[in-house]
């Protein structure tokens, strides 16, 4: 009966068509973008330390991304795999070597590839062609010794230059949302994983790092700000800036000396850059920080607690007690608090450090033991935090718990079951919650009860 369809009907059977497809196209694109962050966090279970998602055709920026990373230095293999699901139409990979050449190419419309190849040091671009793409999503992930770039938007995000006459000697990041709720930085100090002091890698690590946390700063409502601080190539001695430990803050290089310090300069320069803009900023901060620079933001509340209103820290070894001493040993820093007064100038006060909220974390399988690495402790210092307190983090965690508990910090340490050296969406749930109570309190006055 449809042989001879009628002209004058043909208008109205392509709009029902459009109607139906456009609701069938979008469950489609909802259920590819699914499948790739599902894949994305398969990918980052299995070990893979880089992973980015794109949207292509009409979710895209243009027909071609690209996407920058570094290998920093050479050694084991890499593993690289790309992903790709359209709607409609192939998308093609470039992989360009730091000579400009062409390393991979390959095109899909759906699947993934895995290629494993020693690369040498330098800078590689990952290039996405989705010029035939109707919808889909791309993801690019790798494994090894990689260290990524982000492409950061002038409108929201600025690079702040070193000012040594300042008082810093190395630049910062700093990102502005578009909705300032609350009048107060969240500070995320980088961490590059590995020792460099080369501005090109520290720059392309903290990119990547700030766009990461960007979307915690939107969601409080805040300015962010990440310093680039380098981490010095120093053989077995303890100068771990990125850790902010016991000899980063006794060395007297210029360049390297007391990093805390030069992080209070930086954010006073973003205080005044602000209120340039007509922004007025408090003078106390939010800090967090993973791994060594979970380290970082803990002894840094303990250093500066008048400058601190919440401090959520995770992947720590050993929380730096809030004590100077257990029964009749000395607790120096940075296990304790016992020499706090040679680097503050001020006696060891307790009732400031009950001012700051915190929220130290840890996986119950997380193996890795700053304890056990000299650029993070000294020697008879790891000793001591193993007899005293545990020869594994898991089983020194109650005792960091004890000891908050007995100075009456306002504090949680969670020790997370099934979790290792990383934070689930459960965790980062619970980190924005936190800052967001501690925000709540300090920024939101109760009601008045009505009479």
């Amino acid at each position: 009966m449809f042989s001879k369809p009628r002209l004058f009907c043909l208008p109205y059977v392509l709009g029902v068509a459009c109607l139906v497809a456009q609701p069938a196209i979008r469950a489609d694109s909802d259920l590819i973008l699914q499948r790739e962050e599902q894949r994305s966090q398969d990918l980052i279970k299995a070990g893979y330390n880089l992973s980015c998602g794109y949207g292509l055709g009409k979710h895209g920026r243009g027909r071609i991304t690209q996407f920058s990373f570094f290998v920093p230095r050479e050694g084991a293999q890499q593993e690289l795999m790309f992903w790709v699901e359209t709607i409609a139409g192939k998308a093609s990979f470039r992989l360009l070597g730091p000579d400009g050449k062409v390393i991979v190419s390959w095109s899909s419309h759906k699947g993934e590839k895995v290629i494993t190849q020693q690369l040498l040091p330098g800078k590689y671009v990952v290039e996405i062609d989705s010029s035939g793409v109707l919808d889909g999503q791309a993801l690019f992930s790798a494994k090894g010794n990689i260290l990524a770039s982000a492409n950061l938007d002038p409108k929201h995000f600025q690079e702040m230059p070193a000012s040594p006459t300042d008082g810093y000697r190395w630049p910062y990041l700093l990102f502005v949302p578009e909705q300032i709720k609350v009048p107060c930085f969240l500070v995320a100090p980088n961490n590059t994983g590995f020792a460099t002091d080369n501005l090109e890698l520290l720059r392309a690590s903290a990119s990547s790092y700030i766009q990461g946390e960007s979307n915690l700063a939107e969601r409080l409502g805040c300015p962010l700000l990440v310093p680039i601080f380098p981490r010095p190539a120093m053989g077995n001695s303890n100068l771990y800036l990125h850790a902010l430990s016991r000899d980063s803050l006794l060395t007297t290089a210029e360049a390297w000396k007391r990093v805390d310090l030069q992080l209070l300069q930086m954010i006073r320069t973003a205080q005044v850059h602000l209120e340039n803009r007509g922004l007025r900023i408090d003078r106390r901060i939010l800090l967090w920080g993973f791994s060594a620079a979970g380290d970082f933001v803990n002894r840094f509340a303990m250093l500066h607690p008048d400058r601190v209103l919440a401090v959520a820290g995770g992947g720590i070894g050993w929380p730096i007690a809030p004590t100077v001493k257990i029964e009749n040993e000395r607790l120096r820093y940075p296990i304790g608090l016992a020499d706090i007064d040679a680097f503050t100038g001020k006696p060891f006060d307790l009732g400031t450090l009950r001012s700051v909220a915190w929220f130290l974390f840890r996986g119950a399988d997380d193996t890795n033991d700053p304890v056990d690495y000299r650029d993070c402790y000294a020697e008879s210092d790891a000793e001591l935090i193993r007899r005293r307190f545990g020869s594994t983090p898991a089983s020194r965690w109650p005792a960091a718990q004890r000891l908050y508990a007995e100075a009456r910090l306002p504090a949680r340490l969670v020790l997370y079951p099934g979790v290792g050296h990383t934070w689930t969406p459960a965790i980062r749930e619970d980190i924005a919650q936190f800052f967001e109570k501690r925000l709540c309190e300090v920024y939101v006055a109760p009601e008045t009860p009505k009479k």
